[in-house]
């Protein structure tokens, strides 16, 4: 099967100083809608992955942070039935330590955004929300 297209993003798996771990969730009209996800999203033309952590981070909680090594990926192939795109494809997600949260966090979006709210979750908590499938990976990873 050939795939129509690609998409590479990069993410943070971002704790807290007190073992929790910032979350964004997806707008209503976007594919895993009221899902939690780890912050990040699409890197742009020409932009080095680390430059779309930060840039995402920022733009979907308000925070900042020391973008790290990376901890790992996620590679998933869509089909034309799972895509919300129309035809099949294949997603990338480097996934980045981040360390040294600061800022305040956000909690008002433009209605244009495909993020809708950011929040600390304690681990024990992330469990029991609806969330992507990046997210139990992030937290997998070592390091």
């Amino acid at each position: 099967m050939q795939t129509e297209w690609n998409r590479m993003g990069a993410y943070v798996r971002l704790f807290d100083g007190r073992g929790r771990v910032l979350l964004t969730q997806f707008e209503h009209d976007y594919p895993d809608s009221g899902s939690w996800n780890l912050p990040g999203g699409g890197m742009e033309w020409g932009e080095q992955p680390e430059d779309t952590a930060r840039r995402e981070l920022f733009e979907e909680t308000g925070l900042t942070a020391t973008v790290g090594p990376v901890l790992g990926f996620q590679s998933n192939w869509i089909t034309a039935e799972e895509s919300w795109q129309g035809g099949p494809g294949h997603t990338l997600a480097i996934v980045f330590a981040a360390t040294n949260p600061s800022g305040e966090l956000r909690t008002e979006y433009p209605a244009e955004d495909s993020t809708v709210a950011a929040a600390w979750f304690d681990l024990a908590d992330v469990r029991s929300l609806p969330r992507v499938d990046l997210v139990d990976t992030a937290l997998a990873f070592p390091g």
